[in-house]
């Protein structure tokens, strides 16, 4: 059985939440430790944000929960007329996670058939130290800044690794196989790490950096046009003459892909190899039309392919 992070904050939060309300001389101490362990949440900014939910919600619940006893008495049936009011209120505004919390704070005043402001505060106290232990907990967040990397350092090589292929399948279609399953590995490896930059991106308070999200979002639009050419690349049947200027445009860019590469050089590598083929004679046959037509297709997706990067780094 592996005990996870999480669960170990869980248990320091909730145990110091309820030897915390008994120092202090609270009533029911044990439920500043209910709402500790309700508080701890995966990320910082989840956890802060919780945390003040919860905190707006419980005035919200006290004022309602006053009238209720007021009107009806300290009876299950006004507990039952406060949650008809309180559980739509909540929802309404987004605030259904503080729902169990407050309401059980709101029934320590039943059982107490009073509302006096001692127990009010009682109430409050409770809540700041259940929330308050919660939000120091989780103040430790384990760095994936590591784990990020690792994977950008991965999807850009097997990119690279894809590009060496397409530029092989013109001179050997067997090549062509091997493209799907790289193209696999790198969705995978997209997918992971935009799951570390937004746990990376949710553990930042303030000065938050979107830079990481936005460099994985960069290289799925990329992915997605290196599949549309890959589906070209399958069709295009021409003599190696013709596909040269082909091959040595991919393999350019493969040697000079990397992330700190601006493409603004890639991109004049495609203008110029578009403007060689245009300088070409005319096709004479409906296949051999068909194939230049493909040739320029690809060369038009791969311009959009370098355009993306291009565009990604002026907006950073």
């Amino acid at each position: 059985m592996r005990i996870g992070l999480r669960t170990i904050k869980t248990v320091i939060a909730a145990t110091l939440a309820i030897m915390l309300a008994n120092y202090i001389g609270l009533k029911y101490p044990s439920t500043a430790g209910i709402i500790a362990i309700l508080s701890v949440t995966n990320t910082k900014t989840s956890s802060f944000k919780v945390g003040i939910g919860r905190i707006i919600a419980l005035f919200v619940a006290i004022l309602i929960a006053f009238l209720s006893y007021h009107l009806l008495g300290y009876t299950p049936i006004a507990f039952g007329l406060y949650l008809l009011i309180y559980i739509p209120i909540a929802a309404r505004f987004k605030m259904s996670e503080a729902i169990p919390v407050n309401s059980v704070l709101m029934t320590h005043f039943l059982n107490e058939k009073s509302m006096s402001g001692d127990l009010v505060l009682n109430a409050i106290m409770l809540l700041l130290v259940g929330v308050g232990l919660a939000l120091v907990a989780n103040l430790y967040m384990p760095n994936v800044e590591k784990e990020i990397k690792t994977n950008k350092a991965r999807v850009d090589e097997s990119i690279k690794f894809l590009l060496k292929k397409m530029s092989e399948t013109l001179n050997d279609r067997r090549a062509i196989l091997d493209c799907d399953l790289i193209v696999e590995g790198i969705a995978k490896s997209i997918k992971q790490g935009e799951q570390y930059a937004k746990s990376h991106l949710d553990n930042q308070l303030l000065n938050k950096d979107i830079y990481e999200i936005s460099y994985f979002q960069m290289r799925r639009m990329q992915l997605k046009v290196l599949e549309d050419m890959i589906d070209l690349i399958k069709n295009i049947e021409v003599e190696s003459e013709v596909s040269e200027k082909i091959k040595e445009l991919l393999d350019f860019i493969q040697e000079n892909y990397a992330e700190d590469n601006d493409g603004i050089l890639l991109r004049e590598k495609v203008s110029l190899t578009m403007a060689h083929y245009e300088t070409k004679e005319l096709p004479l046959s409906r296949k051999e039309f068909e194939n230049r037509a493909r040739l320029y297709q690809f060369l038009t997706e791969t311009q959009t392919f370098i355009d993306i990067k291009v565009n990604f780094n002026r907006g950073k």
